[in-house]
């Protein structure tokens, strides 16, 4: 007897990168995949897409929700009918039970069991497949942070290369630089790179860039810190960059050129430990040693800040693939690490006083140790 169980992912492929990487097959409107364990695979869709999906979708048969009418009729609602056509479709197979994913739609939950169908939840089901990246996807992400470390040095050296005015207010071409309007041109270089930007990029200084992921707000100024963190999707693969940089316009402080050294640092132990065996805790422990050994702290939860002493407020790094933030974490808890995965390294250091400053980049696991994809450098000084 096979130990092979069905599953079902469901939902809209565009937003559900698990459908989507099984399927690799994309539309506005919900399907559902069903991989029979012992029968060909089934995908339905809307019936205006059978065609599109029989010529792209990996399945063995394309469906749409009208081949599987119950008993009574379909709704007239679309989803719920893509939901009882799905509870249907098992039925008429004999399934008594299925394996799901994070991801399912409690809608669809609702029809098969409803239909008689017991729905088993698998924490790696639709997290693992996408964990270890093929030679293709690898080549993706290494285009898509290729495209992001191109953004990064535009943003980079813009900032470096302002004017500053009588108040140290940052200028470009005659206008003030803020936040809002650096991420504006990020996201424009973006566009006609055929990349989405949906998500925003990070473009902080003192105050706000105490809070790790504030977007930012205001004049930037000479000699503050600038942290850039842009993290952009190729339209034409659906793979995510993800990278983070400090720039400074002038100079900094000998306090915050102590903070990016120890960042650095920091980074070169998290990518050193990131090595197939390992887990991703000790990935974090090594980067959490060198912040501590410089005679800066770990700040985690709901503990009270001390913004005039900089701490490091968050884990170490995180997968990255079809999303930007996938499993597994490099942090407290983390798990045993594969070869192939992908992950950002990405220790920062952080005052609302002082500044703050994270560098970031992905990196690879190897059969024999780390391969930084795209690499760009990593200093404060962007000037032409």
């Amino acid at each position: 007897m096979s130990s092979k169980r069905t599953t079902v992912l469901a939902g809209i492929a565009a937003n559900n990168a698990s459908l989507f990487h099984r399927v690799q097959f994309s539309v506005g409107d919900a399907m559902v995949m069903i991989d029979f364990a012992d029968k060909p695979s089934v995908l339905i869709v809307r019936d205006l897409e059978m065609d599109r999906a029989r010529q792209i979708a990996k399945a063995d048969r394309v469906c749409c929700a009208a081949d599987f009418t119950p008993e009574g009729g379909l709704s007239g609602d679309r989803d719920s009918a893509l939901a009882e056509a799905a509870a249907e479709c098992l039925r008429r197979a004999g399934e008594t039970a299925v394996t799901v994913d994070r991801t399912l739609p409690y809608l669809y939950a609702h029809f098969m069991m409803k239909a008689g169908i017991k729905i088993e939840y698998s924490a790696d089901f639709g997290v693992k497949e996408r964990r270890t990246k093929n030679a293709e996807e690898i080549e993706h992400l290494r285009h898509a942070q290729k495209v992001t470390g191109e953004a990064m040095t535009f943003a980079c050296r813009l900032i470096a290369n302002a004017t500053a005015d009588g108040e140290g207010v940052l200028h470009h071409e005659g206008s003030v630089i803020t936040s809002e309007r650096v991420r504006a041109m990020i996201t424009a270089f973006l566009v006609e790179r055929n990349f989405s930007n949906a998500h925003d990029s990070i473009v902080v200084t003192v105050p706000h860039v105490a809070d790790c992921h504030h977007f930012g707000t205001g004049p930037l100024k000479v000699n503050m810190p600038v942290i850039v963190d842009i993290f952009p999707m190729d339209n034409a693969t659906r793979y995510n960059g993800d990278m983070t940089r400090t720039v400074v316009c002038g100079e900094p402080n000998d306090e915050f050129k102590k903070m990016h050294a120890t960042v650095c640092e920091a980074k070169a132990a998290g990518c050193e430990a990131l090595k197939a065996g390992m887990t991703g805790e000790a990935v974090h422990l090594a980067t959490a040693a060198v912040v501590e050994k410089h005679g800066y702290s770990m700040v985690r939860g709901d503990a009270r800040h001390d913004e005039g002493v900089p701490t490091m407020r968050h884990g170490t790094g995180h997968g990255i693939g079809l999303e930007v933030h996938e499993p597994i974490l490099l942090d407290y808890g983390g798990g045993e690490i594969f070869a192939g995965e992908v992950f950002t390294v990405e220790p920062g250091l952080y005052s609302s006083v002082i500044g703050g400053v994270r560098i970031e980049d992905m990196v690879l696991v190897t059969e024999t140790g780390h391969e930084v994809l795209s690499p760009v450098p990593e200093g404060l000084n962007w000037r032409d």
